[in-house]
């Protein structure tokens, strides 16, 4: 159930970087905000032992589905926020030059930041989960 909420928090989240990354200059930190959200997100899913009472990484599996669900989320609201600024009618066509390339940078973040969200989050649960834990 834990693991539920969370996923539930972290697709609330990354919406929301994917809203902030809209801002002209203050976007291209969407990936460090990204990033720190993942770690805070897994560091807050092992607070406390009763996340993963049962041992063997089950906690760690956890963190790895976190961060794919949670890049996969991030990475389609921005190819959609991104595909609006390409064939919206309201964009200039300067602007939409731009969006060109934001497009495509999103489509190719659709196979990748799910992978990096995953590595990161199981990285991150490998570090806080001590390792007696894991052996139980």
């Amino acid at each position: 159930m834990r693991g539920l909420l969370f996923l539930i928090v972290g697709t609330a989240v990354f919406i929301a970087i994917t809203f902030f990354e809209q801002l002209p200059i203050f976007g291209w930190l969407g990936g460090v905000i990204s990033i720190a959200a993942w770690i805070g997100l897994t560091r807050a899913m092992f607070d406390g032992r009763g996340f993963d009472p049962i041992g063997g990484g089950v906690g760690v599996m956890w963190a790895a589905v976190l961060g794919a669900f949670t890049g996969f989320v991030g990475a389609l609201s921005a190819w959609l926020a991104q595909t609006g600024n390409l064939f919206g009618l309201s964009t200039d066509p300067g602007d939409r030059f731009g969006a060109v390339f934001g497009f495509l940078g999103a489509s190719l973040a659709l196979v990748y930041w799910p992978l990096v969200g995953a590595i990161v989050c199981a990285a991150t649960a490998f570090v806080v989960v001590p390792a007696r834990w894991r052996t139980e």
